[in-house]
């Protein structure tokens, strides 16, 4: 049976650079960032995701340098892979989607057909594979709290499994902030990106932010805030702390804070539980992420070079 099992899209992304040149074909997605932060450091972790049958070579090569199991990866002939296209301004990342389930019908009632391939995608049960049913962590990154995997994923909680949720939050219309947070109490650990943190919160101070989110039922909270770090805390010590950000050349930040979520699993896992543990890993995860146009692959390459950072982020570590 595997330690983590990773539920996330499989994107392939055009990212627009610092300088305006646009790097085209690239394969993203929470999904496999996600899996690429828990690789880091754990071998046994499994990839529950959805592509079509349109999936190249190159994309379906690089799934495997990430040396995860992938017989959680459904191909279908009648949707199209997502894809997607991510605008940098002013060093920030804003995702626009070109294929997006979120986008509102047309006046007449009708969807797009860009609307429609996702819904097509998403709506689709994944069957689990055996060696899927029992994990210790189940980590979604959603933004769809009524999607069959969370059913799924809370089906895993019954039996054992710890269950993180990485939510994907409109900030922009906050069409979906009442069905997330209404989840969180079944969620064990949850990291939500600072403007979805802060905005929900409608405080700016990470200290009551956090002392919001700890309200909401999950266990431990970890929320992104870039270039900052991140906060976290746990209900098992009620402290809270600073995480800071690993120094390195920041070459696209898309998919960092995906590849947080999968090391805080593997965080909790390795470090018996402790938030700071947790953070630390997670902070690392994303370090390599930052490193990179597209994604790393073979994350065991960098693990001496990651215990290397997690010594110095452990040594930077404050409390909140």
């Amino acid at each position: 049976m595997l330690d983590i099992v990773i539920y996330g899209k499989i994107i392939i992304d055009d990212i627009r650079l610092d300088g305006g040149s646009i790097a085209r074909g690239l394969l993203g997605g929470g999904g496999p960032q996600a899996a690429f932060g828990a690789r880091l450091w754990n071998d046994s972790v499994g990839l529950l995701s959805r592509a079509g049958e349109d999936l190249e070579g190159e994309h379906r090569s690089a799934l495997a340098s990430l040396d995860v199991d992938l017989r959680g990866v459904a191909y279908y002939e009648d949707v199209e892979t997502l894809r997607a296209r991510q605008p940098r301004d002013g060093g920030r990342v804003t995702k626009r989607v070109t294929k997006r389930v979120t986008k509102p019908p047309a006046a007449d009632g009708s969807a797009t057909a860009e609307s429609e391939n996702w819904i097509r995608m998403l709506s689709r049960p994944l069957e689990l594979p055996v060696s899927y049913r029992r994990p210790r962590v189940v980590h979604l990154i959603t933004e769809y709290a009524g999607e069959p995997m969370v059913a799924a994923a809370l089906a895993l909680r019954e039996q054992g499994a710890l269950l993180s949720l990485e939510p994907l939050i409109n900030v922009d219309r906050w069409a979906n902030q009442h069905e997330i947070v209404a989840l969180l109490p079944r969620v064990d650990l949850v990291t939500p990106d600072w403007p979805s943190a802060s905005g929900l919160a409608g405080t700016d101070d990470p200290r009551r932010v956090l002392e919001y989110w700890s309200r909401l039922g999950a266990g431990l909270v970890a929320v992104r805030n870039a270039e900052h770090g991140s906060y976290v805390w746990s209900r098992h010590d009620n402290r809270s702390w600073h995480i800071p950000a690993v120094a390195v050349r920041v070459e696209d930040p898309t998919g960092a804070g995906n590849s947080y979520g999968g090391g805080l699993c593997a965080g909790w896992l390795c470090g018996g539980g402790s938030a700071v543990r947790s953070g630390a890993h997670a902070a690392v995860s994303a370090s390599f992420m930052l490193e990179h146009v597209g994604m790393p692959i073979a994350p065991r390459q960098y693990r001496a070079a990651a215990q290397r950072r997690l010594r110095a982020v452990e040594s930077k570590i404050e409390p909140l």
